[in-house]
């Protein structure tokens, strides 16, 4: 058995890891709003440096039923999820086929955290090697949420389900000349780090100053070639404070303002939105009887129902109607995962076109996943009506043994509606 006392040990001593990783501050910055005295002080201090990777965030854990649950970055993975895209099969289905007595040796209610990648170029970084079984293992968070980042516990654990080991690119104390070169870095102005960095490595240049003896990062052979981020986690002595900070190289971070500026907001799929919103004002929801026992199962079922009356009966107006997702979003592992579809119906209508694709996943997406800010023709108007029809979705799926509501009865939400005749409650 897996000796794992140390790393609930462990766990129980770090702090918890900010929820949102795109709210960590870069280094630069950090010099910049607390000073040289904060940033000798926190230089001091012991320091996990890594390689942040380019990839999809994934998660497990044993549950105490011994049960495997699994996660991606903002929450567990349904079925839903499964259904939109086949994104997560390949390492759900990795996951589950290790031996079960290889399993048991891990703690229950740890989630185990990873960077998945679906191919070498999982977005905007092309890697010359995969990592093992397509997982890097990063972190592992405690029952408390507190994260579990020591080398000593992450490596056997990679060992141990046959994956990548942590990319750290330096753990312990800074010495002088580390910390030297890297006061120097922070006080050079951003405009000439620009100018810098244009026609020199700045993957070399840094991990040069913290690790000279590293020849290749963690998937690439070539030090020179570009990563996505390096990012630091300075822990107190006391090991009851920890600071996050990140260094990106300015030449691709300023790109990446650039192009953030110049994005506009796809309207086409609000417009696809807002005639949903309609047919279904109109329709209802009553006339759709659902059998599966499963919320999730139900879920799926009752969008099925609507997407098939939808397309029946307003398919036509999107004939030689093309969208423009993203261009990673036309990647197999991005398509409809339609094994998951029992209505075959369904399945034959998403055959014949991509934009009948794209609907359907518009469709199960904003009720499942309601917008919360205006945005383009996503107006707050538009927003409500979805947040209004998603409660009643979710009130209708809900599978309570003995309920009315939807299946019989009207709830007394309902009951007022029809009393005050409200559109989405009149029936064909």
């Amino acid at each position: 058995m897996l000796k794992y006392q140390h790393l609930i040990t462990l766990g129980k001593q770090i702090i918890t890891k900010p929820e949102k990783m795109a709210e960590i501050q870069t280094l630069n910055k950090v010099f910049r709003t607390e000073g040289l005295k904060f940033i000798h002080e926190l230089f001091d201090n012991f320091v996990i440096i890594s390689e942040k990777l380019n990839a999809t965030r994934f998660c497990f854990e044993r549950d105490k039923e011994g049960n495997l649950v699994f996660y991606k970055k903002d929450g567990k993975i349904t079925k839903i999820d499964r259904t939109l895209t086949k994104l997560f099969e390949k390492p759900i289905k990795y996951i589950e086929s290790i031996p079960k007595e290889t399993i048991d040796k891990l703690p229950e209610g740890y989630k185990f955290g990873f960077r998945y990648f679906h191919n070498k170029e999982p977005f905007n970084i092309a890697y010359d090697r995969s990592p093992i079984n397509d997982l890097i293992l990063t972190d592992i968070q405690n029952p408390d949420g507190k994260i579990v980042d020591d080398i000593t516990i992450l490596n056997p654990i990679s060992d141990l389900l046959m994956v990548s080991k942590p990319p750290i690119i330096w753990y312990g104390k800074l010495d002088k000349i580390q910390k030297t070169n890297l006061l120097e870095y922070l006080r050079t102005p951003e405009d000439k780090l620009i100018s810098k960095f244009k026609t020199n490595s700045f993957t070399k240049y840094i991990i040069s100053i913290l690790n000279p003896e590293i020849s290749k990062t963690a998937l690439n052979d070539d030090i020179e070639k570009p990563i996505d981020s390096i990012m630091f986690k300075f822990i107190s002595d006391d090991r009851t404070t920890s600071v996050y900070a990140k260094l990106i190289d300015p030449v691709i971070q300023q790109v990446n303002k650039t192009n953030i500026k110049g994005r506009e907001p796809q309207d086409m799929y609000a417009i696809i939105l807002s005639d949903i919103v309609e047919f279904l004002k109109i329709n209802g929801l009553k006339k759709y009887p659902l059998k599966e026992t499963d919320q999730e199962d139900r879920f799926i079922e009752l969008i099925c129902l609507i997407f098939n009356d939808y397309i029946k009966k307003y398919g036509y107006r999107y004939d030689g109607v093309e969208l423009d997702p993203l261009s990673f979003a036309n990647l197999p592992e991005f398509s409809l995962n339609t094994s998951l579809i029992s209505n075959e119906k369904t399945k034959e209508i998403l055959d014949k076109s991509t934009i009948n694709k794209n609907i359907f996943k518009i469709l199960m997406t904003a009720f499942s996943k309601p917008k919360k800010k205006p945005v383009g023709l996503m107006t707050q108007m538009l927003i409500d009506d979805i947040k209004d029809l998603s409660n009643k979705i979710n009130n209708k799926t809900k599978p309570i043994e003995g309920s009315e509501g939807e299946f019989g009865m009207p709830t007394f939400e309902e009951y007022l509606n029809n009393k005050t005749q409200k559109s989405w409650t009149i029936q064909d």
